[in-house]
């Protein structure tokens, strides 16, 4: 079981705009929820006990939302991102003494998880015995340059990521969301990523070189996770 997960909380969500001008992102709600509850108590489902949510946007009404995690039976710590510089500064900004020798769950807190979907996850990376795995969705052409594009061989294990790639970088139309198992190993990777074109410290970078080193990474297609738009205000979410 994944029994500690980090949460990316800190985003100003500017395509959510103006809703998050006021409400930080992962605190906009989806049928009366907010998403972060969703993400929550999905991460629960799958054995989760601890988090580490990194928060900087209005920081302050989710720490007032999450509160000591009793409700939903979690050991929570926070951690404040000081610049929005991507989701491995993010998880630089995790206290080091949070950091445990066993595998973690990244997740992002836009997402309106159904409560199962993480456990799809976790039992693929225990039946590829992986060192990463990750949540891959089948996207067009246009969306993976904003996003990501993953290489797998036939028994869908990972071979290249590129974090928004440039059309004739494309390596397939597989992006990762932003759903990952990773080893504790990764925070000793995050130090050494340059900075993007975007001046961002990019976790699939970080992917990349773990990968090079050796550490078996695998990808699990499942329907992409559906987020966060004006029109789920009060709309059925999960059927």
């Amino acid at each position: 079981m994944i029994e500690s997960a980090v949460l990316l909380a800190a985003g100003r969500g500017k395509r959510q705009r103006p809703f998050t001008d006021k409400i930080p992102k992962p605190l906009l709600q989806a049928n009366g929820r907010a998403t972060l509850d969703y993400v929550l108590t999905a991460i629960v489902r799958v054995g989760v006990k601890r988090v580490c949510i990194v928060t900087n946007h209005l920081e302050e009404k989710i720490f007032e939302f999450v509160g000591d995690g009793s409700k939903w039976n979690l050991k929570v710590t926070f951690a404040h991102q000081n610049e929005m510089r991507g989701s491995g500064d993010a998880l630089l900004s995790v206290p080091y003494q949070w950091i445990h020798d066993k595998p973690v769950m990244v997740v992002a807190t836009d997402y309106i998880l159904e409560e199962n979907v993480l456990l799809d996850l976790v039992k693929a990376h225990e039946q590829y015995e992986a060192d990463i795995t990750m949540s891959l969705k089948e996207c067009p052409v246009d969306e993976l340059m904003v996003r990501s594009s993953v290489e797998v061989d036939s028994n869908w294990r990972v071979k290249q990521i590129i974090e928004k790639p440039k059309r004739d970088e494309i390596l397939s139309r597989y992006a990762a969301s932003v759903i990952y198992i990773f080893p504790h190993e990764i925070w000793n990777y995050l130090p050494r990523i340059k900075p993007s074109e975007r001046g961002e410290i990019e976790l699939p970078d970080a992917v990349q070189m773990m990968i090079e080193d050796g550490y078996k990474a695998f990808g699990l297609l499942q329907p992409a996770p559906k987020e966060w738009k004006p029109d789920l205000i009060n709309a059925p979410l999960v059927e």
